[in-house]
């Protein structure tokens, strides 16, 4: 493991803002899921961003760590499913509460996640 530098005290908070805007993204996809109109383009552009960043952030990671390591492909897979979710969104196809549900789990999972990092 790294050791922590000054400059890394507050990384931890960028997951944990990351998992908020999910958390946030679900509950709307849910409210919308439930009847209560919203527009479909907003949702497609914010899970365009994690699913761009994720992407990109497993070609870096497998930069130095190679591919046969887990965490750029677990990274990709996390990018492919967001922007798989994001075309479903963009075609307006109904998928009931399994996406919201899936994306508010996920955003909490990140939260539980950065903080756990946090704390180690």
């Amino acid at each position: 493991m790294l050791a922590h530098s000054p400059k890394d005290t507050y990384r931890w908070l960028i997951p944990a803002f990351g998992g908020c805007i999910l958390i946030a993204t679900g509950s709307a996809l849910a409210i919308d899921q439930l009847g209560y109109p919203l527009p479909y383009r907003w949702a497609f552009l914010i899970l365009l961003l994690p699913a761009a960043s994720a992407i990109w952030d497993s070609f870096r990671i497998a930069r130095t760590l190679g591919w046969r390591s887990i965490q750029p492909l677990s990274r990709l897979i996390a990018g492919a499913m967001f922007a798989l979710v994001g075309v479903l969104l963009s075609l307006r196809m109904n998928t009931g509460l399994i996406l919201p549900v899936l994306t508010v789990a996920l955003g909490a999972a990140t939260i539980v996640r950065a903080i756990l990092s946090r704390l180690n």
